[in-house]
């Protein structure tokens, strides 16, 4: 078996280009388009990759995009870009120092231009939806790469009701929302982490996984349930290249789909965050 690749660039020219009437509505209602404030403040090379690629985006789809560095906690500046009527959605680079108090830096983004979903308003909404249409109507965008690695599903044109699905991670950005998500489509989730015992075995009976971890090749190609989805949303550095969490080369020859790292949920990412912010000004009109 080879896998078929889930080509994350071509998905988010779709979301990109779906853009345009939503952005020429707000300019003509008030002689801009939407606005997408970056806030910044991390050394780590991903999110330093992840800032350039949505400044890039941003300008290619027809919005406008600035980076705020802040090397201080971030929270006044998040405030002052909450009262800025020009800016319609609010995102900050991740990873935060550990020092730093994420969710009262987080509580500083207004839910309304939360479009990374990071705000506990706005994640407490999400958790609370228990299904799909829920969380479509729960008033919150749920966390990005999460709607990212869900629309790359989608694409397999495959449904997760009943289906044992493994996420391995449990950050609070990623791992455990995406569970939650899945859990919201009926399948059944299995949450694992670096300390899981017997981790090769819970991956083994995944029919879809959702690498989670950031760890590079962490995730055996051999552990690949042959005929499974596999969506690597790890992103790291080695050897001056990027690479997944999952031993890329070995589990596309045993799954059925497989997003690549670089190219995978990475480029679909960016494009929910710009269609979060479209989204976002429009409802501010």
């Amino acid at each position: 078996m080879s896998a078929k690749i889930l080509d994350g660039k071509a998905v988010a020219q779709t979301i990109r280009s779906a853009l345009g009437p939503g952005i020429a509505a707000v300019r003509q209602a008030r002689g801009a388009p939407p606005k997408l404030a970056i806030v910044t403040c991390s050394a780590d090379a991903s999110a330093g990759a992840y800032l350039k690629a949505k400044l890039k985006a941003a300008a290619e789809t027809g919005l406008a995009a600035q980076a705020y560095p802040c090397s201080d906690g971030p929270a006044s500046l998040l405030r002052r870009l909450g009262e800025d009527p020009s800016v319609d959605g609010i995102i900050l680079e991740q990873p935060l120092p550990k020092a730093w108090d994420a969710a009262d830096i987080f509580g500083a983004i207004p839910p309304a231009k939360d479009v990374e979903g990071v705000n506990p308003l706005s994640y407490g909404r999400f958790f609370l939806a228990k299904t799909a249409a829920e969380i479509a109507g729960c008033g919150a965008f749920p966390p990005c790469t999460v709607a990212a690695v869900i629309a790359l599903f989608d694409e397999t044109g495959s449904h997760a009701a009943g289906k044992e699905a493994v996420v391995v991670g449990r950050s609070e950005i990623l791992g455990r929302p995406a569970a939650h998500y899945l859990s919201a489509l009926d399948a059944t989730v299995t949450l694992c982490h670096s300390k899981t015992a017997d981790l090769a075995g819970h991956v083994r009976r995944a029919d879809i996984l959702v690498a989670a971890l950031g760890r590079a090749d962490f995730i055996k190609g051999a552990w690949i349930k042959p005929g499974a989805v596999v969506l690597d949303a790890g992103m790291n550095r080695r050897a001056g290249a990027w690479v997944g969490d999952v031993e890329y080369a070995v589990a596309a020859e045993r799954a059925a789909y497989i997003t690549p790292v670089p190219g995978g949920v990475g480029p679909v990412t960016t494009a929910v965050v710009l269609a979060n912010t479209v989204y976002a000004a429009k409802r501010r009109l």
